[in-house]
């Protein structure tokens, strides 16, 4: 298996205060993965690692950080590679491209943009590919509607979408459900299991153990800027390590492939 993410001793800092300290972890091709952790526990900063917004101003040996295999990205490179879908993603299409549609925020996956420009020509390929990432996802029917008419599962899938018109290896989903209701929460998680089922891995951040679906067998926990555990799911989300990782008494349930949790 390909080898996606490669990360051993990997240490951030800013100033004199680390954010991350010690981090190797590895995430092979098909080996979907939950990083699980509490706020502030240096989850939006491994994104950051993962998607090379950010890199270690200083190695301690020995020393890794790769990502499929390169020390260093072209961003623009590296979202044809892995799709990256944030809640900051999100609000910037919902504030500022309203005016979109559908088809129209799919599209713009290919040129990294919020919205479409007049010098920005787009294939009858690149129109094939972002109807069929469309299809993929079941959601055809908003490729007219406009993103400020749509409800926020429907922005959510078409951004997931925009990620989905490049051949990518994986796709890392950042607190996916965050803001969505009960229904459209369970319509997500269904989604992220096609996908999962399909040729694309799945990389879930989130400190909702209830977003954890069957598909995914292995889960790395993050704790004040260090790893905690990692290892296979069923081994690593219990009642034990949740309870350090949140800083209070937790009990683990696990009924119909489904983790909860009970204080």
């Amino acid at each position: 298996m390909r080898m996606i993410i490669d990360f051993q001793n990997v240490d951030l800092r800013y100033e004199d205060e680390y954010v991350l300290k010690n981090i190797s972890l590895n995430i092979q091709e098909a080996q979907h993965t939950v990083i699980l952790g509490a706020n502030g526990s240096g989850k939006s900063t491994l994104i950051k690692l993962i998607n090379c917004e950010l890199y270690p101003s200083y190695k301690n040996e020995p020393f890794k950080l790769e990502i499929l295999g390169h020390e260093r990205w072209v961003v623009s490179q590296l979202r044809q590679e892995i799709g990256v879908v944030t809640n900051d993603l999100h609000s910037r299409f919902s504030f500022d491209a309203g005016y979109l549609s559908g088809f129209q925020t799919v599209l713009s996956g290919f040129y990294g943009t919020i919205g479409l420009f007049d010098h920005l020509d787009h294939t009858p390929d690149q129109t094939q590919s972002a109807l069929r990432a469309m299809e993929r996802l079941g959601i055809l029917h908003l490729q007219h509607k406009r993103v400020d008419q749509m409800s926020t599962g429907e922005l959510r899938k078409c951004i997931v979408a925009r990620a989905l018109v490049h051949p990518i290896k994986a796709i890392l989903l950042d607190e996916p459900t965050v803001g969505l209701d009960i229904k459209a929460q369970l319509d997500f998680i269904e989604m992220m299991r096609s996908l999962a089922r399909s040729d694309t891995t799945v990389i879930l951040v989130t400190h909702h153990i209830e977003e954890v679906f069957e598909e995914i067998q292995h889960a790395i926990l993050l704790h004040e800027g260090g790893i905690h555990a990692s290892g296979e799911t069923s081994e690593v989300l219990n009642s034990e390590n949740l309870s350090v990782v949140f800083n209070t008494k937790l009990e683990v349930q696990k009924s119909h492939n489904r983790y909860s949790i009970q204080l």
